[in-house]
């Protein structure tokens, strides 16, 4: 019987300091932190009744004002599906409401009612503790460089300006 052969891995880093090429890695880690953190945060905030998902929706929804579905979406960056049930609940709690565009009556608009400022407020709180503890320890400088090279990253991944804009910025078009 012959012995399993393991297939050689494409992406190696040369230096053998990481289990893969560094640019792999630092993906895979980006996945691995995502993952753990919206994991946490969904237990902490359930008591609110939230989610992570829910919270990055209320959290445009203050830093941009009322958002069409499309605006949302991009800013968010969740396909248009997932943010209709996210949206759907916000509404039924109360926290969302659905208005139809000025300019154009087939869009809808979402817009925080009071109640969802201020659970945004609380929740924003459970978020910032989270993100300290998270942070406790790296010196800001490296955590600047961090977000400089993600930047980078993005900008890789897209030329087109509005949707630049939308992830790094919140800018509207």
């Amino acid at each position: 019987m012959s012995a399993l052969v393991q297939p050689q891995l494409a992406s190696t880093d040369d230096e053998g300091e990481f289990p893969f090429a560094p640019t792999d890695y630092v993906l895979h880690l980006l996945a691995a932190i995502v993952m753990f953190r919206d994991a946490a945060l969904d237990a902490e905030l359930k008591p609110l009744g939230l989610n992570i998902g829910r919270f990055r929706t209320l959290s445009i929804l203050v830093r941009c004002g009322p958002c069409t579905m499309t605006e949302l979406s991009s800013y968010a960056a969740v396909d248009r599906t997932t943010l209709t049930r996210v949206a759907d609940h916000l509404v039924a709690e109360g926290l969302v409401r659905r208005m139809g565009a000025a300019h154009d009556r087939r869009q809808v608009v979402l817009d925080l009612t009071e109640e969802g400022r201020e659970r945004h407020a609380r929740a924003f709180e459970v978020i910032a503790d989270c993100n300290r503890r998270i942070g406790a320890g790296v010196p800001e400088g490296e955590v600047r460089q961090v977000a400089r090279l993600l930047t980078a990253i993005i900008r890789n991944q897209t030329s087109n300006p509005a949707t630049l804009a939308s992830l790094l910025d919140f800018a509207r078009e």
